[in-house]
């Protein structure tokens, strides 16, 4: 369950949400199986945790975005189940857990060129680094799901984007005790897709 939101203005806009920016999407290996909740099932190794990091530079809202969770099936939809999620703006707070029922939590990006540093009110979350590659492809139409909420009121996201992907290695530089142990650093599959324009829908009740 989401906490509390941020104080201040509660408004925040309605879905859908619309945007252009930059993503950046790897898998890593814990040395765990991650936890999935019973009205889900795991979408392949159960050890996989899928990171996303997302700079929304255009649109409804503008903040940077870090994001993850096992991917997971629920009959014939499969998707992100969305675990943990931190954003840098108070408005994506309130309208993520408003519309999608995200447990979203407010935190500070630091970046440089090649990496990015994220910082809660509980101290360091992870910081990430990405080595460019050579391959880039001609933009293309995504899906972009995932799943939110809890059992009993299991909300699904048919996120979607168009957008150009690259091949860029995702490694891990420094990761919080508080997140998923890690098995490895380096991400076994990653790309980034920048950039992109994005939109996000209300949800549908599963």
């Amino acid at each position: 369950m989401p906490g509390p939101a941020p104080e201040g203005e509660g408004a925040y806009p309605p879905a859908p949400w619309r945007f252009r920016g930059q993503l950046w999407v790897g898998v890593l290996p814990a040395r765990h199986r991650l936890h999935v909740p019973a009205d889900l099932r795991p979408l392949g190794s159960p050890s996989r945790l899928v990171v996303g990091l997302v700079r929304y530079r255009e649109g409804t809202l503008r903040y940077d975005e870090l994001a993850f969770g096992p991917l997971v099936r629920r009959g014939r939809r499969a998707g992100l189940l969305i675990d943990r999620i931190w954003v840098s703006d108070a408005t994506s707070v309130r309208g993520g857990r408003g519309i999608w029922d995200l447990p979203k939590e407010l935190a500070e990006f630091a970046w440089t060129d090649r990496s990015v540093r994220v910082t809660d009110r509980d101290g360091p979350v992870a910081e990430l680094a990405f080595r460019p590659g050579r391959l880039r492809l001609p933009p293309v139409p995504l899906p972009l799901p995932g799943f939110s909420g809890s059992a009993g009121r299991r909300l699904f996201i048919p996120g979607r984007l168009v957008g150009a992907l690259r091949r860029e290695t995702v490694e891990v530089v420094s990761w919080s005790e508080r997140l998923p142990a890690l098995a490895d650093t380096t991400a076994r599959l990653s790309v980034a897709v920048r950039p992109f324009r994005m939109t996000v829908p209300g949800p549908v009740r599963c």
